[in-house]
């Protein structure tokens, strides 16, 4: 398994602890960073390295798009978790679209199991 592989994994795992633990903006900020890790995978697959948020955006709009739509959706969602609350509506919707991108890149999403 990958660095970034795992990454996602462990994120997204703190992600499903928080949110059991109705943490929500906490549960949705390590969900992103689970995301940004799949992004960071999926970039090394095609020989790319990034180094900001920035440069991740521009180089998933270039080579690929669904990933970059997923993160530019959920990005503004993240960017408020600093200054204000998430409800449980809102982090299932962006915990849905964290799924979506572990299924585009082929990785397997956490189970409960894995969080226990």
């Amino acid at each position: 398994m990958s660095e970034f592989e795992k990454k996602a994994k462990n994120f997204f795992i703190l992600g499903k602890i928080a949110e059991n633990l109705k943490m929500y903006s906490e549960a949705a900020s390590n969900y992103f960073k689970s995301l940004s890790a799949l992004n960071d995978l999926a970039l090394e697959k095609i020989g790319i390295r990034t180094s900001s948020h920035n440069q991740r955006f521009n180089l998933l709009k270039q080579n690929i798009p669904k990933l970059y739509d997923i993160t530019d959706k959920l990005f503004s969602v993240y960017r408020r978790t600093y200054t204000q609350s998430l409800n449980s509506e809102e982090l299932l919707r962006l915990r849905k679209n964290i799924e979506e991108a572990f299924e585009y890149a082929k990785i397997d999403i956490p189970d409960d199991k894995k969080i226990k």
